[in-house]
């Protein structure tokens, strides 16, 4: 179960509406470990309610309750919990209007280009695919999770498909994942010998938590052997993803074993603050 419990959302609360976590691992979603990052590096209280995509306003999770308004699509929770003012870690973490155009533009690529290619390496792949289906559906009774796993898999392939990703081949596929980790290590290479967000701030901005979210995502589950390899075998990847866990999930316990077997394997990540 969640590691955040489900509870009736009151004035002022957030509920978060996402796949189900399982015990000592992330979500398998990760624009729902986007919406955990962004809250949890802004101190923002939130409830999470599993819930499954077919439930939710556009078909597709995450969404959130903030005081009885609805919304969908972690682009635009984000935006509202701005206008809200509950935060803005952009804002906190002082940054510059040149900075925060980079952020976007950065979240851009690695939402639009990069995690469909992520997504895509787990449902086109058969093994991939049987591991990420036990993952989100393994605990529903079976009638219900052999019908939900086919209209998943097939609503979500076309997507992809439709996108433009879901027409590469394996290979092609690994060419855009193994440049966009690459390159993300490149950025990440800190000024010193300790790992630093994306801009180098005292606390984390807005591309910290999606950036977060998808290194956590990428090493929370097996069902992309591919990019997890990558990550657990950088000292700059890993130790930016084990900062973000120590200090903000330390109930992925699972996940943080996983890191320190990476340490004793490949030799230890950089200083984490």
């Amino acid at each position: 179960m969640s590691a955040v419990k489900p509870v009736d959302n009151k004035p002022g609360e957030v509920t978060l509406f996402a796949f189900e976590k399982h015990e000592g691992i992330p979500t398998a979603s990760g624009f729902c470990q986007k919406i955990e990052c962004y809250l949890r590096f802004a101190g923002v209280e939130y409830a999470q309610q599993d819930t499954l995509p077919f439930k939710a306003p556009k078909k597709k999770l995450p969404y959130v309750d903030i005081d009885g308004i609805i919304i969908p699509d972690s682009q635009f929770i984000v935006r509202y919990i701005k206008e809200k003012g509950l935060a803005d870690l952009d804002k906190s973490a002082g940054l510059t209007r040149l900075q925060v155009v980079e952020g976007v533009a950065y979240r851009g690529y690695w939402e639009e280009a990069i995690y469909p290619a992520i997504v895509r390496s787990r449902w086109f792949d058969k093994e991939n695919e049987a591991v990420v289906a036990r993952e989100v559906f393994g605990d529903l009774p079976f009638f219900i999770r052999i019908p939900l796993h086919w209209w998943f898999r097939r609503s979500l392939t076309n997507s992809l498909v439709a996108q433009g990703v879901g027409r590469h081949s394996d290979a092609e596929a690994e060419v855009i994942l193994r440049k966009a980790l690459e390159s993300l290590e490149i950025r990440l290479t800190p000024t010193g010998t300790t790992t630093e967000w994306f801009h180098k701030t005292a606390t984390p901005a807005d591309i910290d938590a999606v950036i977060s979210a998808m290194l956590i995502n990428i090493c929370g589950t097996n069902s992309n052997p591919f990019c997890k390899k990558i990550v657990l075998q950088s000292k700059v990847l890993c130790g930016y993803t084990k900062r973000a866990v120590e200090g903000f999930f330390p109930e992925f316990e699972t996940l943080l074993k996983e890191i320190k077997e990476a340490e004793g394997k490949y030799g230890p990540v950089l200083e984490v603050l």
